[in-house]
């Protein structure tokens, strides 16, 4: 066999595709790998170039890439996609006056990296939404390696124990040491455990301190994994923020405990006027049945209805109350605002209070200055009025109580002072809030909701309400409300 029959069947026999072009890009020899890549004539191509015999070549990266070597006489080797979808990798080098192609098929391989690319890129687009998801569940992943001791950690996980940025290292030391002091032992008994039981996966709830000196609720489900002969491999877990859900819960809490003093509150306030209210109507009936019949207009009659009637007001107030705390919240507590004069209006609820005051046995003094124009809801102002001086009755334990109303720096003010213990620097915001009674005062009666609507009532008519230590002690109650006209 000669040399050059001995040649041909060895580009036969070749995986690659062979061509052979001379210096005008003409096909000089191919062989049959190269016709079936590039879908030429085999045995009537020859004489032409390439993209003549197969027009599909034409302006392909192939054509152009090939004619540069053409033109260059330079060895290249470059990657080609045909019409037909192949992917060719091509290396080129001038010899003698000849340019030899060698082509392989990589569709196969290009497609597996295109696709090993396009995985990749999914990855990533997951691992960025799972890590929104995280963030805006405040919550992170981490995984200790017990074997190779490597420590993995989401992004937002050292932001859930106070840090902005993440530290260059978490350690286990770093994690006791943020927690509180009444926490840490239950803590480190559930992970100590998991070395002496066949613990599979705990949950732990915790406080941790931050930086800025808060502590924050913080709950870890973790998942421990073993060996075939039961030892701690690794241990992986998620740690989500519960902070807010904590304060929710206290808060519910709290709205339930003030639910149920309210509730007792509330018992026992309205079974007092109604107990009094039924026992004066039982005197009075027994008195009716005696022979001797007291006459309508007789003295002990009169102290018993006027007796009853005195129930009967404390038991409207404080169902009145109640109505009006149900409309505020609802936003139905109407207002008929009109200019008028103030000044009557409390020296009439001071002559109402007389009788009450006269039982209780508390010197009731006023000083009116008027006249004293304002725009006022006037069932509203006569309800404040009443409520700071039932306040006053109620809590000054019998010490005089002084009511003043003036013009002072542009604005009507009303203080109603009484001698009692008066109200802590501590409790004189609470004290405004529904159902709300001075801490550790004796129990004195009402349903803890008078101040609450005084200060409701004032805002809608832009006023204020507070209180303060009166001179010589107790407490002073002061309203502020704007003068027309000022």
């Amino acid at each position: 066999m000669s040399a050059q029959t001995r040649l041909q069947v060895l580009r036969e026999m070749m995986a690659e595709a062979f061509l052979a072009l001379d210096a005008q890009g003409t096909i000089h020899e191919l062989n049959h790998r190269a016709a079936s890549l590039l879908g030429l004539p085999y045995g009537s191509c020859e004489g032409q170039t390439p993209w003549a015999a197969q027009p599909m070549l034409a302006g392909t990266t192939l054509h152009e890439r090939l004619l540069d070597a053409l033109t260059t006489r330079e060895p290249s080797r470059f990657l080609s996609e045909l019409p037909s979808g192949v992917w060719l990798e091509l290396s080129v080098r001038p010899v003698g006056g000849e340019m030899w192609v060698l082509a392989t098929d990589i569709t196969r391989r290009q497609r597996a990296e295109t696709e090993v690319t396009r995985t990749e890129e999914r990855f990533r687009q997951l691992g960025e939404r799972f890590q929104v998801a995280l963030e805006s569940a405040q919550m992170a992943v981490w995984e200790t390696n017990l074997v190779t001791g490597q420590v993995f950690r989401s992004e937002g996980h050292d932001r859930l124990y106070g840090y902005p940025q993440p530290l260059e290292e978490w350690t286990h030391e770093q994690f006791l040491a943020s927690l509180h002091p009444d926490d840490r032992p239950s803590v480190e008994a559930q992970v100590s455990a998991i070395f002496h039981n066949d613990v599979l996966s705990y949950s732990s709830t915790f406080r941790t301190h931050w930086p800025d000196d808060t502590w924050h609720w913080l709950i870890s489900r973790s998942r421990v994994i073993r060996d075939a002969n039961g030892k701690v491999m690794v241990v992986r877990g998620a740690i989500l923020d519960i902070t807010a859900l904590k304060e929710t819960e206290e808060a519910l809490q709290e709205a339930v405990r003030t639910r149920d003093d309210f509730l007792s509150v509330a018992s026992h306030e309205l079974r007092t006027p109604l107990t009094s209210l039924r026992l004066q109507v039982d005197l009075l009936r027994r008195m009716s049945e005696n022979k001797g019949d007291e006459p309508v207009g007789s003295e002990k009659v009169t102290v018993r209805l006027d007796a009853a009637d005195r129930q009967l007001k404390r038991l409207t107030a404080l169902l009145d109350n109640l109505l009006d705390v149900s409309r505020i919240r609802t936003g139905k507590l109407d207002f008929e605002l009109a200019s008028g004069d103030l000044a009557p209006v409390v020296q009439d609820m001071v002559a109402r209070f007389a009788d009450e005051s006269k039982q209780a046995g508390v010197e009731l003094d006023a000083r009116v200055e008027g006249p004293a124009p304002c725009r006022f809801d006037k069932l509203r102002m006569e309800q404040v009025v009443s409520n700071l001086l039932a306040n006053a009755l109620r809590y000054g334990q019998g010490s005089p109580v002084q009511v003043a109303l003036h013009q002072q720096d542009g604005l009507l003010r009303l203080t109603v002072r009484d001698g009692g213990p008066g109200v802590p620097a501590a409790e004189r915001e609470r004290i405004f809030q529904r159902f709300a009674q001075v801490q550790g005062s004796a129990r004195t009666g009402g349903l803890g909701l008078g101040l609450y609507i005084v200060r409701q009532i004032l805002d809608a008519h832009g006023g204020r309400v507070w209180v303060e230590d009166a001179p010589g002690g107790g407490a002073a109650f002061v309203v502020t409300l704007p003068v027309e006209g000022a």
